[in-house]
Parts: C-alpha cells; structure tokens; sequence
C-alpha cells in the first residue's frame, strides 16, 4: 500500500513515503460534499518544516481517489526536485 489512512473525526489523513520523503495528505469525509479535495504536503526529514504541493483542482469522487491523486502529484513534485538536485 502507498499510503495509511486515518480518520479524524471528519478529516481523513492518508500518510506514504517516497525517495525518503514523507507524505501527508488529508480531505473531508462529509457526505454532503460533492467532490473529495485533497491537500498534500511533504517533508524530508523531521527536522525539516512540510512544504504545500500545490495540486490542480479535479473533482475526486471518492476519499481513494483524493489520495491516490494527492499521492501522485506528491511523487511527480518530488521526483522533479530530486531531478533539479542531481
């Protein structure tokens, strides 16, 4: 699995790893909503403060494909970092 997700109250957080970046994202899980949005913010390290991904607005269906989409975008931000890195 990519990611843990855990209910908080009606937040919903999903926590992965990626090339040794944390990522954290979290949604609404309110009936009444029409779409899922998603935030997403990463980290290097603990010591290191998170950094805001920006993510385009889409409209998620569903709690899974809020994360799997926050997910993504969070893979593509880090791997482009990576890239300007080496």
């Amino acid at each position: 699995m990519k990611y843990e997700v855990i209910a908080r109250g009606q937040r919903l957080e999903a926590f992965g790893a990626h090339s040794g970046y944390r990522i954290r994202m979290s949604t609404l899980a309110a009936p009444n909503l029409p779409t899922w949005p998603v935030s997403v913010h990463i980290r290097g390290s603990e010591s290191e403060d998170e950094v805001k991904v920006d993510v385009p607005k889409r409209h998620l269906s569903s709690p899974r494909e809020a994360f799997d989409f926050g997910y993504q975008c969070a893979t593509l931000w880090i791997d482009a970092l990576d890239h300007r890195g080496a």
